[in-house]
């Protein structure tokens, strides 16, 4: 499962540059979300900036997998200022935000942290599935 980026990243390249990985409901996979955004973003100057969209990764992807246990993919988008974070699953249920659990439970942070942190969020149906985005203002070049 590797990330591929499209098209290739580099000062010369025209914008977006776009990176999407393969998602699957293994072990990992979460982490290795984290990872590919980390390093998509490597270049970002603002280290809460990378941070936050890490954060959101995780609880998307981890969303996608605990909740559909068939996670399609992540894709991330960038144009100057702007990160878009895209993931995929099989399934057509809409997310459903809820309220928080308290600090003795898990559960219930992702949405709540994506209307936190994200400029915007949503979704939309996606082939067999739906898509789950957000956007974040990244500083520009």
């Amino acid at each position: 499962m590797g990330g591929a980026r499209v098209p290739a990243r580099s000062r010369s390249s025209p914008w977006p540059w776009a990176r999407r990985l393969a998602l699957s409901a293994r072990p990992g996979a979460v982490a290795e979300a984290r990872s590919c955004t980390a390093g998509f973003l490597a270049d970002v100057g603002d280290p809460c900036v990378v941070a936050d969209a890490v954060l959101l990764v995780s609880e998307m992807v981890g969303n996608a997998i605990r909740h559909t246990g068939s996670p399609g993919s992540l894709l991330l988008v960038r144009r100057p200022g702007l990160l878009r974070i895209e993931v995929s699953d099989a399934s057509r249920r809409p997310p459903l935000p809820r309220a928080p659990h308290g600090p003795s439970e898990s559960g219930g942070l992702g949405l709540f942290l994506l209307g936190r942190l994200a400029l915007r969020w949503g979704w939309r149906p996606a082939g067999p599935g739906k898509a789950v985005w957000c956007e974040l203002r990244i500083p520009e070049d």
